[in-house]
């Protein structure tokens, strides 16, 4: 089950280190003036702007897999995982927030992000051709960005004909789908440390495809899932839950001070 990547943007990384370059040209925003004829290409470019800076800098500074949550539990039902809400972050810098839980069929290929049946009764679900049993698959999520809420542009004619529709809105998405292989980005993670000292490091590769893998997973014949959740599961070093306590000059004054060591007699 080799998915081809679709519906995505990818980085385009130039040869330069791989520096990202969108196919718009981010370097630029509008300028707005005074009786200034603002057109559809001008809004689309400033928000392709902050979007593509944003996408840099997760890619850059934060990395990319799960940040949080996304955890895979088995169903009470065969052939079914449920994935908790969470947050992740793509390859290509996307964010992808899973904000109800999933129940997903294994046994089908992908699963868009949308509202689901009560956790206890997954639903039927038309599922593609059973998966080999007791083999390692994945489960993996990229995020999709789809158009929405079509309305009718009038296109100046005299009757109903005289008009078109036009998708008003984009939607942030994503797709759970089930892979049968662990991308070689989830493989051998750096050593703890390892980017703390060294030479001076070159800009991260751009990956190859699209996915966060969440888990493996096995089924075996009677359709009863067994989830490895931390096999092939890139996390991202949070400092989400990171805080320190607020002293006072007082209080710190006022903490037991420890003996000094005796010297040699």
């Amino acid at each position: 089950m080799n998915i081809t990547p679709m519906n995505m943007t990818p980085c385009h990384c130039a040869d330069s280190g791989g520096l990202q370059t969108m196919s718009t040209n981010v370097g630029e925003r509008p300028r707005y003036y005074a009786r200034q004829l603002v057109m559809p290409d001008d809004l689309t470019l400033e928000h392709e702007y902050f979007r593509a800076k944003m996408r840099r800098h997760n890619r850059f500074l934060h990395g990319w897999g799960v940040v949080c949550g996304a955890r895979v539990v088995a169903a009470q039902q065969p052939w079914k995982v449920i994935v908790r809400t969470g947050y992740i972050l793509g390859p290509y810098g996307d964010e992808i927030c899973i904000g109800k839980d999933q129940c997903i069929d294994v046994r089908t290929t992908c699963v868009t992000g949308q509202p689901q049946p009560p956790m206890d009764d997954c639903g039927c679900t038309e599922a593609s051709p059973p998966i080999p049993a007791d083999t390692a698959m994945f489960l993996a999520i990229r995020y999709v960005e789809k158009p929405s809420r079509l309305v009718r542009v009038p296109l100046g004619g005299c009757g109903c004909e005289d008009s078109a529709c036009e998708y008003s809105r984009y939607v942030d998405g994503f797709e759970i789908c089930t892979l049968d292989h662990c991308p070689d980005s989830h493989i051998a993670p750096p050593e703890p440390g390892s980017n703390t000292q060294g030479p001076l490091p070159d800009c991260p590769e751009c990956p190859s495809e699209p996915w966060v893998v969440l888990s493996e997973f096995t089924v075996n014949v009677d359709g009863r899932v067994t989830v490895l959740e931390c096999k092939c599961r890139r996390q991202v070093v949070s400092f989400g839950n990171m805080w320190w306590a607020c002293r006072t000059q007082d209080d710190r004054t006022t903490q037991p001070v420890a003996p000094a060591p005796a010297g040699p007699a």
